[in-house]
């Protein structure tokens, strides 16, 4: 594949990476995403938890519900209230999740956080400022 070229959004080709950035780069929604991850949430735990606007929640969740990426549950008790949930469409983004996870434990510094979630190895027997080498090259693959 050749990565070279000029990436030109055509109306007649359709790339699915496109269409899943279209949808996922909106500021806020890939935390929205992540939030429901953990299970069903109602509109104001959401908003607490990622620290977002009504408004803008408002209009996230909508696009992902236009997108059976969420679903919008009424529940019927006094006073009644909505919860939001991921379908299985939104539960399979659980591995980008996964992958965005592993990238940054190999390729990104921690600037004086501690990493949490980190796989137990050699890693945790380290002390401050040390580290295991250099991270490995990037495995480049070519087509012949």
């Amino acid at each position: 594949m050749d990565h070279s070229r000029n990436h030109t959004h055509s109306p007649d080709v359709y790339c699915p990476v496109n269409a899943a950035l279209s949808l996922l780069s909106e500021r806020w929604t890939l935390h929205l995403v992540r939030s429901l991850l953990g299970g069903a949430r109602r509109f104001n735990e959401i908003a607490r938890e990622i620290g977002l606007n009504p408004v803008t929640l408002r209009e996230r969740l909508r696009a992902l519900e236009e997108e059976e990426v969420v679903t919008r549950t009424v529940i019927s008790v006094m006073p009644p209230h909505v919860e939001y949930a991921l379908t299985p469409k939104g539960q399979a983004l659980h591995g980008i999740f996964e992958a965005l996870a592993e990238w940054s434990l190999t390729w990104m510094k921690p600037k004086g956080a501690e990493i949490i979630d980190a796989p137990e190895d050699d890693a945790a027997d380290l002390l401050p400022g040390e580290s295991l080498g250099d991270p490995p090259a990037p495995i480049l693959g070519s087509r012949k």
